[in-house]
């Protein structure tokens, strides 16, 4: 079969009622390969209900003999309840809060009713998760379930791919033929037929696990390609020798730690080899990751090229525009800084000079990505904070340049497992060396009848010299929620609880200049207290600083407490962070205890993925990762490790016209965000 079949429009493959057509274009299914690639999110057993049984998840069919609405005594909810009947027995089908449904089940009407079943006060009821009348004989075995929208139910869509399940012959498989063999997994197109129309669950089992690995291989093998491809490019190959090198550390006034001498040296291996650096700096807080970023960029400047440094917030970019600027004092090296708030004359003066050549490195936010902005010669982008942009951003960065360089950095540091998968296209760079001088914070969880004491403590390191953050979750008092807001609690730190000391405000809700002007004060020594949001998060710099309050800590993700906590710690002083909150949940439990035990950002990474998940800890939306259809990054690590160690070994019989082929066939151009 050729191909092609597979994707035509659904509706040229087979008749297909309006308003099912509909449907499928909400659901993004569109072609046949689309339909194809929409699994069942669960599946149930088809059973005549004299063979239900407590516990399992079923689909009967029967007919309606009753349906009525029923009050619950100790709630407000109104349960449905509609007793259907197949000659072997009745079962009661509960719906909850929907009694328009009452109506509609007519007695004598033909129903299949699927949900988990239950046995009580000797009569069997299901919970109901989905319903269709009229439906087709039940034959023996499993029912999918699929994910549904309005206009197409379960019986609509099952139809659908049961008539389309034959073009599956036509699915090519991305495996080396020697590979497929050997691992001796289901062929596809039978792989396909088991998922939507499984026979047992053994066979189900081998479908899932045969298509998950094609899945993981083929997006390995896409990966594979695109370094392949980067390893021939040589447009930006620059050359260092000694005395370069020793002019470029001129710059700093300290030596670099060991970890960062490394990562240099790392860098400059992909800046004078054939192929487009694609580096991850993954450093814990304040371990020196703009230094090595400013070495990379004074290399690429030395080499006739112009850098970008792009940071997701005003208070960053400024912190950088300041540390850099100090760094290049009094050298023929110009940097400067671009903020989406500047007068248009302002702008419009930097953006001709960064087009002339003029700037070398232009620091900013996402004001860097407008259309406005043009270099010269992009030889590098350095990408602070990366997870906190989007994959097209990230591109559009790189759309300035002819295939620049790319380092993007990352203070939250990202656990082995997961970097090895998530970012398999990127080389990674670890600095795991704090600068001299750094002392462990001293981190503490203060229950509210010890919250006094906490109070004196901070108040003995104040008069003592020493400055302090209160950080709270919200900006303004809210009904909606039970936490502190910075707004208010400024006032009460003010007038209340540290009326000898002075109290600045900084929060997202305030203009740029006005957040700046306090985060200034607090660093000159003008303010004893900052009470903040999390906008001080990263980009604040104030060695003087070491006491650090978090209020409602429980509200926090273990990073951001490590990230937050990486404000105070940067001075000869000893460091305090106070944790203020009540948690009511073991996970929000295991949190803070796990940051009053761990200093070490990547141990803290480690046990955050295990409390938050894969998914959610890699934020997939935003790596550039294709959706999976079948797959799951966490739930199935086992085979997204073995297909990426069988790439290692089968790379060079892959066939890469096919592979793009079958990638292209799958994700749609959404795949070519692998470059990414």
């Amino acid at each position: 079969m050729d191909v092609s079949s597979l994707v035509q429009p659904i509706e040229e493959a087979t008749k297909v009622p309006g308003p099912v057509l509909s449907a499928l274009a909400r659901l993004k299914l569109k072609r046949v390969i689309d339909a194809l690639n929409h699994f069942p999110r669960s599946y149930n057993v088809r059973s005549a209900i004299k063979d239900l049984r407590a516990g399992m998840v079923a689909s009967v069919v029967g007919a309606v003999k009753s349906a009525a609405n029923k009050a619950t005594k100790r709630s407000r909810m109104k349960l449905t309840e509609v007793v259907i009947d197949d000659g072997t027995g009745a079962v009661t089908a509960v719906f909850f809060n929907q009694p328009w449904l009452v109506d509609r089940f007519k007695p004598g009407a033909k129903v299949r009713i699927s949900g988990p079943v239950d046995y009580a006060y000797h009569k069997w009821s299901m919970k109901a998760t989905s319903f269709d009348f009229n439906p087709p004989p039940l034959a023996e075995g499993l029912e999918a379930e699929y994910p549904l929208t309005e206009g197409a139910g379960n019986d609509d869509i099952a139809m659908l791919i049961g008539k389309l399940l034959h073009h599956a012959q036509a699915i090519p498989d991305p495996l080396p033929a020697e590979l497929s063999g050997k691992l001796r997994l289901m062929p596809i197109a039978e792989a396909y037929k088991q998922l939507h129309q499984p026979t047992h669950s053994k066979a189900l089992e081998a479908a899932r696990l045969a298509l998950k690995y094609r899945e993981f291989f083929l997006l390995q093998a896409g990966l594979r390609l695109r370094r392949r491809a980067e390893a021939l490019d040589t447009g930006l190959v620059i050359r260092v020798d000694d005395e370069l090198r020793q002019r470029a550390l001129r710059y700093f006034p300290f030596s670099l730690t060991n970890a960062q001498q490394r990562v240099c040296r790392e860098l400059e291996h992909d800046l004078t080899t054939p192929g487009r650096m694609h580096r991850l700096l993954q450093g814990d807080v304040g371990s020196g990751k703009t230094a090595v970023a400013l070495y990379a960029c004074l290399l690429m400047i030395d080499n006739g090229m112009q850098c970008a440094i792009i940071a997701p917030t005003e208070v960053l970019a400024r912190q950088h525009a300041v540390n850099i600027g100090n760094y290049l004092k009094d050298t023929k090296v110009r940097s400067a800084l671009l903020l989406g708030g500047m007068r248009e004359s302002d702008r419009d003066a930097l953006c001709a000079e960064v087009a002339a050549g003029k700037v070398h490195i232009l620091i900013g936010t996402h004001a860097l990505l407008e259309d406005y902005v043009r270099f010269k010669k992009l030889g590098l982008c350095v990408i602070d904070e990366q997870h906190k942009f989007g994959v097209k951003q990230r591109a559009t960065l790189r759309g300035k340049g002819d295939r620049p360089h790319v380092l993007a950095m990352s203070a939250t540091p990202i656990p082995r497992t997961l970097s090895m998968t998530l970012y398999g296209a990127l080389d990674v760079s670890v600095i795991d060396e704090l600068p001299p001088g750094r002392t462990p914070v001293i981190t503490e969880w203060v229950h509210r009848s010890r919250e006094a004491a906490a109070m004196e403590k901070i108040r003995a390191e104040l008069k003592d010299g020493g400055r302090a953050y209160f950080v709270y979750p919200l900006v303004d008092a809210s009904d909606k929620v039970e936490a502190k807001s910075a707004i208010e609690y400024a006032e009460h730190l003010k007038n209340k609880v540290f009326p000898e000391f002075r109290v600045g405000l900084a929060h997202g809700q305030m203009s740029a200049d006005e957040k700046d002007a306090a985060v200034q004060a607090f660093r000159a020594g003008r303010l004893d207290i900052l009470a903040a949001t999390v906008v001080v998060e990263v980009g604040v710099d104030v060695p003087e600083a070491n006491v650090m309050v978090i209020e409602n800590a429980e509200r926090f993700g273990l990073s951001q407490l490590h990230q937050l906590r990486g404000r105070v710690g940067r001075g000869r002083r000893q460091s305090y962070l106070f944790l203020l909150g009540e948690p009511r949940t073991s996970e929000a439990i295991d949190r803070l205890n796990a940051i009053c035990k761990i200093q070490d950002g990547f141990k803290i990474a480690e046990v955050d993925l295990k409390l938050r998940g894969f998914g959610d800890f890699a934020g997939t939306r935003q790596s550039g990762l294709p959706k999976l259809h079948i797959g799951d990054f966490e739930a199935d690590a086992e085979a997204l490790t073995r297909a990426r160690n069988d790439i290692a070994v089968w790379h060079e019989k892959i066939d890469p016209e096919l592979v793009r082929d079958c990638l292209e066939l799958h994700f749609g151009r959404k795949y070519r965000l692998l470059d990414v």
